[in-house]
């Protein structure tokens, strides 16, 4: 990673924990004071700015939340946006965990599908509001009581409510973490892809012979209309994240196009949710649809950080040469 693509990354950073109005004038001013910086260390080096003078410029001048909080002192925010994927994924397994303990009762007819829903799985949203609460208390302490960065002592506070450690700030992230969990996820997609495309067929050439698999067939309605529609953006979307995988330049070239195929995957999902049966089978249907609300809640956060994520970087000028 050269040095302007750390500073520029460090500055959109820093921009993103700003109100909109201060963004590109404070991206600016960082942006040349910075290459200031980075210009005199390399003279006091004796050699041309290079990226470990670079990121050692950068962690003297401070992490991007200290830099931020510099320019526009940030309030208490219940759920540190830093930690927001760390309480999605708690939240979403609590819930899975939950649902999945509880479901073998409806599949083996000791309780009936409204019973379970009632008594289990509606109130297994309730970990959600006790994972804000602890957030919440999280976020308290970490400004109350601050853990030592230079020697990494932690409150005996911090241990109770698992107020987790400032992590050093590096360049790429979370996009690069991001990334690489989506490419290596790719196998993943490809086998569900497959397997989505008529689900009732394949497992009735895995399964034992004789073994009844018409809880998984389609809803013709669904099948006529949406199913082939939801296989082509699938098999697109697959196609085009193995392209930007195999070459950076492209990676950026389709990302405006990528994106908008996974918000018409994501709408054409939440149409097949509300829009009639997907599966034939009531209780497949209506378990199988209980478990697309959460992928689809998932999904419209992650939209909505990108969106985000676009929208706080700095468009100015490049001042690097």
């Amino acid at each position: 990673m050269d040095t302007q693509a750390i500073i520029e990354d460090y500055v959109n950073k820093v921009a993103a924990k700003l109100p909109r109005k201060l963004r590109n004038d404070v991206g600016l001013e960082l942006r040349t004071l910075l290459t200031e910086q980075l210009g005199s260390a390399a003279l006091d080096a004796g050699r041309l700015p290079d990226s470990e003078i670079a990121m050692d410029v950068l962690r003297r001048f401070g992490q991007p939340d200290e830099v931020a909080a510099r320019y526009a002192p940030r309030g208490f925010q219940l759920i540190e946006p830093e930690y927001s994927p760390v309480f999605v994924k708690l939240a979403t397994l609590c819930v899975a965990i939950q649902w999945a303990v509880s479901l073998p009762a409806v599949l083996t007819s000791r309780m009936t599908l409204g019973d379970w829903w009632l008594r289990w799985g509606f109130s297994a949203f309730s970990w959600v509001g006790f994972l804000v609460l602890w957030f919440g208390i999280s976020s308290w302490i970490q400004r109350r009581f601050p853990t030592d960065t230079v020697s990494g002592i932690r409150p005996w506070t911090h241990w109770i409510f698992w107020v987790p450690f400032p992590r050093e700030w590096r360049p790429g992230e979370p996009e690069a973490a991001e990334w690489r969990a989506g490419t290596n996820a790719a196998p993943l997609g490809a086998a569900l892809t497959i397997f989505f495309i008529a689900p009732a067929w394949i497992l009735g050439h895995l399964l034992p012979s004789g073994t009844d698999t018409s809880w998984a067939l389609y809803d013709d309605h669904f099948q006529r209309r949406l199913l082939t529609p939801l296989i082509a953006l699938m098999a697109v979307r697959l196609v085009l994240l193995a392209a930007a995988a195999l070459n950076e330049l492209r990676r950026a070239r389709t990302e405006a196009l990528r994106f908008g195929l996974w918000v018409c995957f994501v709408a054409l999902l939440y149409w097949a949710v509300f829009g009639g049966r997907i599966f034939a089978h009531a209780i497949t249907d209506a378990l199988f649809k209980a478990w697309l609300l959460i992928f689809l809640l998932v999904n419209t956060i992650q939209i909505l950080v990108w969106i985000r994520r676009v929208a706080t970087r700095v468009r100015i000028q490049k001042t690097l040469g």
